[in-house]
Order: C-alpha cells, then sequence, then structure tokens
C-alpha cells in the first residue's frame, strides 16, 4: 500500500468512532441488550424482533396482508410468513375478511396483545436506560433529531416505493432480525 492511501486510511480508521452508521448500530445492541433482558425475564423466550414489528402495526379490529406490509415496508409473501410464525405461537389468528373474500384479516390474541403491553413496558425500561445514561433533555433531543432522519426516510422511500425496492427492505428488516437475534440473551449470557 502506498503511503498517502495509508494515510488516509489511518485517518478514516482514526475517527470510526464517530461514524454515524457505526454509532447507530452501537446503540442499536444496547436497545436489543436491553429489551432482550427485560423480555426474558417477561417470560418471552423466542420471539424475533419482526414479530414485535408486525405485531405493533395490527390495528385493535385487525389488519390484512397488504395493510401491514404497506405499514411494515415489506413484502406481502415476508408480512405473510411472519404472520404464520405467530400464528403457530398463538399471537394472532386469522380470519376471511368480511368484505373481501380475497383478503385475510389478521387479528392479535390476548396472547398476542399481552406480548404487545410487554413490549411497551420494555420501550418505557428502554427510555430509563437511555435517560440514565444521557438526562431527559438529551434524550428528548436524540429522539427529535432521529424522529426527522426517520420522518425523511419513509418520505424519500413512500415517493420511490417500486416492487424492486422491496426485495432490499426485506433484506434489511431480515438483517435487523439476525443482530438481534445475535444480542438477545440466552441463559443470562449473550449468544
Amino acid at each position: 500500500m502506498d503511503k498517502e492511501l495509508k494515510k488516509q486510511l489511518e485517518e478514516f480508521k482514526a475517527q470510526k468512532s464517530r461514524i454515524l452508521g457505526r454509532l447507530l448500530s452501537r446503540a442499536f445492541r444496547l436497545v436489543v441488550d436491553i429489551s432482550s433482558e427485560h423480555l426474558v425475564q417477561a417470560g418471552y423466550e423466542s420471539y424475533r424482533l419482526g414479530h414485535l414489528i408486525l405485531l405493533v402495526h395490527v390495528n385493535v379490529d385487525g389488519s390484512t396482508i397488504n395493510e401491514l406490509a404497506a405499514h411494515i415496508g415489506i413484502s406481502k409473501q415476508a408480512v405473510s410468513k411472519i404472520v404464520k410464525e405467530l400464528q403457530e405461537q398463538g399471537y394472532v389468528e386469522t380470519e376471511k375478511h368480511p368484505d373481501d373474500a380475497r383478503s385475510v384479516l389478521v387479528k392479535i390474541t390476548n396472547k398476542g396483545a399481552r406480548f404487545t403491553l410487554e413490549w411497551k413496558v420494555c420501550t418505557q425500561v428502554i427510555d430509563a436506560r437511555f435517560q440514565e445514561i444521557l438526562g431527559a433533555d438529551r434524550l428528548d433531543l436524540l429522539k427529535d433529531l432521529l424522529l426527522d432522519l426517520a420522518d425523511y426516510q419513509e418520505n424519500k422511500v413512500q415517493e420511490e416505493l417500486t416492487e424492486a425496492s422491496a426485495p432490499r427492505r426485506m433484506q434489511w428488516l431480515d438483517m435487523l432480525q439476525q443482530k438481534a437475534a445475535a444480542y438477545s440473551l440466552q441463559d443470562g449470557r449473550k449468544k
């Protein structure tokens, strides 16, 4: 490697701790660690991030696969797979849509409602831990900044969303699920 290239590489590596993607990834690991610990203590050991994401998006009176796919931003096939997993575990049930015989209505069961509400408690635990670390004002600022970024991205995605982009979003969700699984606690230890 030539000297100039080596120098540039060393300068870049010296600043790697401030790379936004790396910081977000490390913060995400903290969220996963805190949530995994809480959910395991609450008795939920076999869950995936995709399960929680889907349950949060199911309307109280039920949602169709198409509605869930649009809200979450993944393919209908991916949503159907997650719904099947949740149905097998008793978190959701499906029934024919009363107004559209071609659609299935996904409804949360009592078990699914309890799990979703436990996630609500878990988010409060995460907020409390982050507030201990950052303080209330900085936590509010962090949330405001992340909301601005998320809103920007969602608006951009809505404008650009095509069938071709759905596989990329599914890959992204799968990657998040794999990272969450890698950091979930098993017998009090990280996997």
